[in-house]
């Protein structure tokens, strides 16, 4: 085991019966508070490996916290709501930055050029965004009240971002060298929550310079480090069924 490393204890029949956290000593229990906020009302974890995810996000000594799991498991929903949470009740994150590489899922055509200013052409890759908040207006509005900032990847080498949480979503579409431009930007005060699905890689490149290998390669056993799988869908049971598709391949 090391720091940080979850583990989930199983009985003879394979039922979870416990789940622990190695803090490079001992063996500690799961902490973490379900998220009830008005918005998007209480949400609890609904497996075990979410309530990893839960107690991961809750604990401030794991600054980088990156989890990986298939499409509906909860990722990017879970990290979203917690984080906005935290925005709305006046916790020591001044803001959101959401950063997504802008890459289009493979093998479709590009719109091409989009018009207008930078949060309109980025607009496409927050509507995970806009989708837990009920609608891009209300999107607009954290925008314009600076709650919420979304980055270009592409501009962010000089930055340093203090009291905020940066949630960096479809990370599978970076490379090493954009994983450790993104750790080297936080500041003061600030959180990373990495988020990603390591079979939905839209470009040959990043299968063989995975950011995401590169990462807990390079800080597996820090104390300000930590990963959680996801496994299970919880999206809805019909999108549960795209695992039989791809088991076709």
């Amino acid at each position: 085991m090391v720091k940080n490393q979850y583990l989930l204890v199983k009985d003879k029949s394979g039922c979870i019966v416990d789940k622990k956290r190695w803090d490079g000593e001992k063996f500690v229990r799961l902490k973490y508070k379900i998220i009830d906020n008005t918005r998007f009302s209480k949400v609890k974890p609904l497996n075990p490996e979410q309530e990893c995810f839960f107690d991961m996000l809750d604990n401030e000594t794991i600054i980088g916290k990156l989890v990986i799991g298939n499409w509906g498991s909860g990722k990017s929903y879970i990290a979203l709501c917690w984080a906005l949470d935290k925005i709305e009740k006046r916790s020591n994150y001044n803001k959101i930055i959401y950063i997504r590489n802008n890459i289009e899922v493979k093998d479709t055509v590009s719109l091409g050029a989009l018009p207008s200013g930078l949060n309109e052409k980025l607009r496409p890759w927050a509507m995970p965004i806009a989708d837990i908040l009920g609608s891009e207006i209300e999107l607009d509005r954290l925008i314009s009240d600076s709650k919420i900032e979304l980055a270009h990847l592409g501009f962010i080498r000089s930055r340093s971002f203090d009291n905020a949480i940066v949630i960096v979503d479809e990370c599978q579409n970076l490379s090493a060298e954009h994983m450790a431009l993104l750790v080297s930007r936080i500041g003061n005060n600030s959180t990373l929550i990495i988020v990603g699905d390591t079979r939905q890689m839209d470009r040959s490149n990043f299968e063989k310079n995975s950011g995401i290998c590169a990462i807990i390669e390079a800080l597996k056993g820090d104390e300000m480090f930590g990963v959680v799988c996801l496994r299970k869908t919880e999206r809805s049971k019909f999108s549960a069924l795209a695992e039989r598709i791809c088991r076709l391949d």
